[in-house]
């Protein structure tokens, strides 16, 4: 049921940071990984963690691919 929510809510972003999906839903970041991990492996959900330099945090993106892909973990 919130798998689907989750998936629905990318779908409808297209590319949402982790930190809106974690406040829409009310969850912590250790509750949403492993869901995440699940959409991951299905291939229409891909992540990407962006570095931004040592004293920043990495900000994290979810997409939403159309065509079902090779699960992918983009670290830019």
């Amino acid at each position: 049921m919130i798998l689907q929510s989750i998936s629905d809510f990318v779908k409808e972003a297209g590319r949402i940071e982790e930190k809106k999906l974690l406040k829409h839903f009310h969850l912590s970041s250790e509750g949403l990984d492993p869901m995440m991990s699940v959409l991951l492996k299905r291939g229409k959900i891909q992540k990407t963690i962006n570095q931004r330099g040592n004293r920043l945090p990495p900000e994290i993106y979810y997409s939403w691919a159309e065509t079902a892909q090779i699960p992918t973990l983009t670290v830019i």
